[in-house]
């Protein structure tokens, strides 16, 4: 990465801004007591992911490290908070899927008339580490669908390290891009490894 802010910066941040936001949808279905204290074990435990714009907070003399380690920060947090929620009560997975979803009908993708552009705008959006990692490899795509498998799970490690279920990232990831796409003729299915957007 350039040693001077680009868009790219800025589009890496929206999205680790972005998780941040899904991570606070979480903790948003607890009484308001619970979500202060769970909110600051997150801040202790995990660190604090910046709010503030770009220009003001980052490293200039090391913004790949800088945004790599906010990555890290957004992951930490969004795994923990999960899966402490459902460690107290697991019933409430489905008050989660649906702050997700809500939240992606709060910021609805782009729209578009194929599925490619549909995947253009996901990328957009979901964290998937660093540009440099190239996670997602598309094995099929046209104007009515689009499959792409992930290369490796970057979340898995910090869900392993929060002792949480990696399904449960999949699980609202899935809701939050439904949510997204509740207006527009595609839907969005999780099959096995692989992912599909497609024309309905």
């Amino acid at each position: 990465m350039s040693a001077f802010l680009g868009p790219i910066h800025y589009w890496l941040y929206r999205k680790i801004q972005l998780q941040e936001s899904l991570t606070q949808s979480m903790t948003s279905v607890l009484s308001e007591e619970k979500r202060i204290h769970l909110e600051k074990n997150l801040d202790a435990v995990c660190g604090v992911v910046e709010r503030r714009p770009l220009e003001e907070v980052i490293d200039n003399g090391n913004i790949h490290g800088w945004l790599q380690g906010q990555i890290a920060i957004a992951e930490k947090r969004f795994a923990a908070a999960v899966t402490k929620i459902l460690k107290e009560d697991s019933s409430k997975i489905e008050n989660l899927k649906q702050a997700a979803y809500q939240m992606g009908q709060k910021d609805p993708l782009p729209n578009s008339n194929d599925a490619q552009g549909i995947y253009r705008g996901l990328n957009d959006v979901l964290l998937e580490g660093m540009p440099c990692d190239h996670v997602n490899q598309i094995l099929e795509q046209s104007d009515q669908r689009v499959l792409w498998n992930q290369t490796v799970d970057l979340h898995l490690p910090f869900w392993d390290e929060a002792g949480g279920d990696i399904e449960h990232y999949y699980l609202l990831r899935n809701a939050f891009i439904s949510g997204s796409l509740s207006d527009q003729p595609f839907k969005f299915q999780q099959l096995g490894k692989e992912f599909l957007i497609q024309e309905v």
